[in-house]
Formats: structure tokens, sequence, C-alpha cells
């Protein structure tokens, strides 16, 4: 918020230290916050950006968001079907009728379906060969024991072919609700069809450009923004670095980088409508799916609403709370531990303050 302030000195000493008390320890090595309210701002960080160097984590730093990623995707869907280019009640194989044909219950998945969860359809992740591959194609320095995986855009579809045809339904399309990854695989392909440009184009054009975010990419789809803390994992007693560890096959499902302030950007302009023409969208968006707390690309929790994201060497979490019009931004440049459970540490000096500005 523009005209918001900081925090009073006694509420921002208490959130440095309850941040300093968790980074205190080897997990994580460094994190940030960032908390914007409608009065109040605070943006912070702990620990360290490069433990071998020691540099110390900026609160501006840049983090692999993992599944947050999906919120940006679904946004991209849904300003599609306010421009009538599709609905979604579009079944797959309108758009990828080539790929629905190779999956279980292909004529009748539709868009819905891939934005909820309720496709049924395999996780491409869970397929036994697909750690095997990131291993077999990984170079781990011998020196350093730094960990490299080459930065390379790869083809959605031979994704689709090597990780998820082939495999059973895991329940009848919009009976049950499992997460996926492929689910947003398949909307990304949607998208580069429906917009006849790149999904790295599609995200720049109509949401950050419009937002004024200046720090956010798709790894290993275009040329970087910004340079990404460095990332860890624990391997034994062990914190290996596995900041070049670039896992692309995320892409639509958990590829992009991103930093604090362009989350709260982008935040701002989702919930606050100014992504869409008609706000009923967002309504659309925050209604969970039927026996689920997830909406469309959204996760629904007691007063927040966002997506918390996972990929190697970094956990984050952006939720907005309605209740007080605060968005929370958190980042860990390890994949060891969630931010979403230090979330309540860290608001619980604030809440009294939000409560009494309502």
């Amino acid at each position: 918020q523009d005209d918001a302030q900081a925090f009073p000195p006694e509420v921002v000493a208490e959130i440095q230290a309850t941040m300093d008390a968790l980074t205190a320890g080897t997990i994580p090595p460094g994190m940030v916050a960032w908390i914007d309210a409608p009065e109040y701002q605070f943006a912070g960080a702990s620990g360290s950006a490069n433990l071998a160097e020691g540099a110390p984590m900026s609160p501006e730093g840049a983090f692999r968001i993992g599944s947050i990623t999906k919120m940006f995707t679904a946004v991209l869907i849904m300003q599609l079907a306010e421009d009538d280019v599709l609905t979604l009640d579009d079944p797959l194989a309108l758009w990828l009728p080539e790929v629905a044909e190779q999956l279980p219950y292909g004529d009748e998945i539709t868009v819905r379906h891939l934005l909820t969860h309720t496709s049924g359809l395999f996780n491409v992740v869970e397929h036994e060969a697909y750690y095997a591959d990131l291993f077999t194609a990984m170079v781990v320095d011998e020196a350093t024991g730094n960990v490299t995986l080459d930065c390379v855009a790869r083809d959605p579809n031979d994704t689709l072919a090597r990780y998820v045809y082939g495999k059973e339904a895991q329940f009848e399309p919009g009976t049950q609700w499992r997460y996926s990854n492929t689910n947003y695989t398949l909307l990304g392909i949607i998208i580069e069809k429906a917009t006849e440009m790149p999904l790295a184009e599609a995200y720049r054009t109509n949401i950050y450009e419009p937002l004024g975010m200046t720090s956010t990419f798709l790894d290993c789809y275009e040329a970087p923004l910004a340079d990404v803390v460095h990332g860890y994992t624990v391997s034994g007693d062990a914190m290996t670095d596995v900041t070049e560890l670039h896992e692309s096959v995320g892409w639509s499902a958990g590829g992009l980088v991103s930093t604090a302030p362009d989350l709260i950007a982008f935040a701002r302009g989702l919930f606050g409508g100014e992504l869409f023409d008609n706000l009923e969208t967002v309504a659309a968006m925050t209604t969970p799916a039927p026996d689920s707390a997830y909406g469309l690309g959204i996760m629904l929790q007691e007063g927040y609403m966002g997506h918390a994201g996972y990929i190697a060497g970094f956990r984050s979490v952006l939720n907005y709370s309605p209740e007080f019009d605060t968005v929370v931004v958190m980042f860990y440049n390890t994949d060891a531990a969630g931010p979403e459970e230090s979330q309540a540490d860290i608001m619980n000096p604030v809440l009294p303050l939000l409560s009494a500005a309502e």
C-alpha cells in the first residue's frame, strides 16, 4: 500500500527476533518475510543468501517460487475465459485433441477439472522415473558438493510422454480431489495455443507489465532478470547447494522466479481485481471445488487464500487475508522446511494492530 508506514519499532523487533531465531539453527539458512497491510508494512530478511561466502540475505532477494506459479497460470486461463477465448467447461479434447487421446478420460476432462485438481490425472512428479532422471542428469562437484542440472527449456509434450501417458486415472474426473502438477502443465500448453505466444511472454504481457513487476521470470525459458539466492537441500548432515539445479520441467506448474515486492504486487492485482474485467472472476477463483480447500489455482485456508511453493532448494508461501486486506510473503532458501509452518509466529505480533485498524 502506497500510504502504509512501518510497524512500530517494538513490533518490528519482535518479528525480526522470530526470524533470527529460525535462522540461528541450520534450517532455514536464510529467509525473507514481507507483510503488506493497508496501514503498515514490514520488509525483513535473516540469515544467509550464500553459505559459502557468508553473504547476508536481502529482503529483495529472488527465489524460485515453485507452485505459486500455478496462481499465475490460473490468472491467464481466467483472463482467456473473460475474453471468451475459452470456457472453463471446454473439454481438454477441444484444445489438445492429440494429448487427450493419450489420457484416461481425455474426452471428459475439462479446463475446470485441470484448474481445480479434480481431473484424476497422474502427477508428473510421482512417476518412478522422474527423480531418477534428475539424479542421472545432474552433476555433483566433487570439491564443493554443489549440484548442477543444466538450465534447459523443456518441451511439455515430452514431459507428458515420459511421465504421464500410460498411467491410469486416479479417479473419474470431477468425483474427487487430488493435487497433480500434470493439470497445470496441460493448462500451460492450452495457454500457448490460445494466445499464440510462449508462456513466458503471456505471463509478461498479461500480468507483469500491467502490475509493474520487474524481477519475475520463467526460469530457463527466458533471460533471467535477477540472480537467485543460493538454495540448499539437506543430505544427511550436509547442506548441499542446489542453486544451479534447474528443475525446469516445472514450467507452468512451478517454474517461476520472483521477489517479495513482485509477489505483493501480484497478490494486490489478483485479489483486488486489477487483472480482470469482472470481480466475479476473483469470486470464482476463491470458491473451493467440492470436497476440497482449493479454488481455481488458489489454496483456501482459514483466514488466508494463496499458495505455497516447493522446488529443489526453496520453499515459499504467498497468502492474502481478506479480513485484514493484508498480503504475506515468506521465502526459505531450503526445501527441508516450509515457511507456512512459521507464518503464525511471524504474524502474531502484528494481528492486534491489524484488528485495531479495522
